[in-house]
């Protein structure tokens, strides 16, 4: 079910929603919440243009979010860990007239609404969203931002049907359950994969979660907090987790009720999984990839011992279930065929937001309306799983983030001091 009408069905319950730190809101405040915000946007014209929100893992960002769905425009999440210049740049594409500020940071030469001032907007009494103005399936629900080869950062917008592509299909790999429980909320929401939590756990009646920035920088800090939310799902990058399994107390005694990790964003390796399942009994691991170009994930797969034990590394996955892949320009490497992955898929964007030149490397449109995306990313294919070889240009990914090398080249010959030079 869409997210907003799944929402609304729980707008009068009173289970917790959402928990950050000391804090908690139920179903019910989150819908009267994003409601106020809502009403707020409609009253002071802001819903033209995309609602930017600067934040990291604040209680009050998802209200947020669901107020500029329910008015038919974008949110566009920029986390703190950019700079201001970044969020200006991203700021100034969306032609943004309104910034939703969650930092200590000021000065962004729009109009601000800061966590005080929400509180004095939930106080106001509140009518309910007109339904016609929610997001409709061609609709953009939110736009994240890349890096780019030119140095300016790149928008994808990802519409309500994107969504609904992705959580059909992916539903079956997050067993949801009749019996609600905890999921943990540690992915940026500028990175796609807090889509898990946002879009199939939180409208599926669960808890999410929350752990801010500061709070997975210190594990002595993150466990107790893990321990007493006794969460069920573990979504994040490989190397969060992996962090987290530095620490001896990361284990079935601390988490009994962990059952299901999702990871995704770079690369898993087998030595983590097998450290996973020695700390957790009966654990599952499920393997994704995909490009934010395509909605969060293309291909997943739970990773079973055989693959471990396997010689090649660890499987990407099986395509999403309406994907239509081919490998371009394909070589042969050990025996094997190796080419770009491409794909045509319900999932993939109409290319990069008010960016043509860029959209038209990367995007095309089939004769049936449906967008094929050129990953850039080369792999194999044995059976019906896909294995990952490496990138064919200069993009990396730093903790699951996406960064071009000569984004960072572009900037650096900025600087005054800089004639030239090279990023590796």
């Amino acid at each position: 079910m869409w997210l907003l009408d799944a929402l609304e069905e729980r707008k009068n319950d009173e289970a917790t929603a959402i928990i950050y730190r000391d804090e908690n809101i139920s179903f019910k405040e989150l819908w009267q919440r994003s409601e106020c915000i809502a009403q707020y946007l409609l009253n002071n014209g802001y819903n033209k243009h995309p609602l930017v929100i600067y934040g990291n893992k604040e209680i009050d960002i998802i209200p947020c979010m669901h107020a500029a769905l329910k008015v038919g425009i974008p949110y566009v999440p920029v986390d703190t860990l950019y700079p201001v210049a970044r969020l200006n740049k991203i700021a100034d594409i969306c032609e943004a007239d309104l910034i939703v500020n969650f930092s200590d940071e000021s000065g962004f030469g729009r109009v601000e609404i800061t966590q005080s001032e929400l509180k004095e907007i939930y106080s106001k009494k509140i009518a309910n969203s007109d339904k016609n103005l929610w997001v409709k399936d061609d609709d953009i629900c939110y736009i994240l931002f890349t890096s780019g080869s030119t140095g300016e950062p790149k928008g994808v917008p990802i519409s309500k049907g994107n969504l609904i592509n992705f959580t059909d299909w992916f539903e079956a790999y997050c067993h949801l359950e009749n019996d609600k429980y905890s999921v943990l909320n540690q992915v940026s929401y500028s990175f796609d994969v807090s889509d898990i939590m946002l879009y199939i756990y939180l409208p599926a009646g669960n808890s999410l979660c929350c752990v801010d920035k500061e709070m997975a920088a210190n594990p002595a800090e993150l466990i107790p907090y893990l321990e007493n939310s006794d969460i069920k799902v573990w979504t994040s990058t490989p190397a969060f987790i992996d962090i987290c399994c530095h620490d001896s107390r990361f284990s079935s005694a601390t988490l009994p009720n962990l059952s299901l990790v999702i990871l995704a964003g770079e690369a898993l390796q087998k030595k983590l999984v097998r450290d996973l399942w020695s700390r957790f009994e009966a654990i599952e691991v499920v393997n994704g990839y995909g490009p934010t170009e395509c909605t969060v994930l293309l291909t997943a797969v739970s990773i079973t011992k055989e693959m471990v034990e396997d010689e090649k590394s660890l499987p990407i996955g099986y395509l999403l279930a309406d994907g239509e892949m081919k490998l371009e320009n394909p070589t042969t490497v050990d025996g094997r065929e190796v080419g770009e992955l491409s794909v045509v898929t319900k999932s993939a964007s109409r290319g990069y937001y008010k960016n043509e030149e860029q959209s038209l490397k990367a995007y095309w449109q089939e004769p049936s309306g449906i967008y094929g995306y050129r990953t850039g990313d080369l792999v194999f294919v044995e059976g019906d799983l896909i294995y990952y070889i490496g990138r064919q240009d200069s993009m990396i990914k730093l903790h699951g983030y996406r960064i071009d090398l000569n984004d960072i080249e572009a900037n650096l010959n900025k600087l005054e001091y800089v004639e030239n030079n090279v990023v590796v």
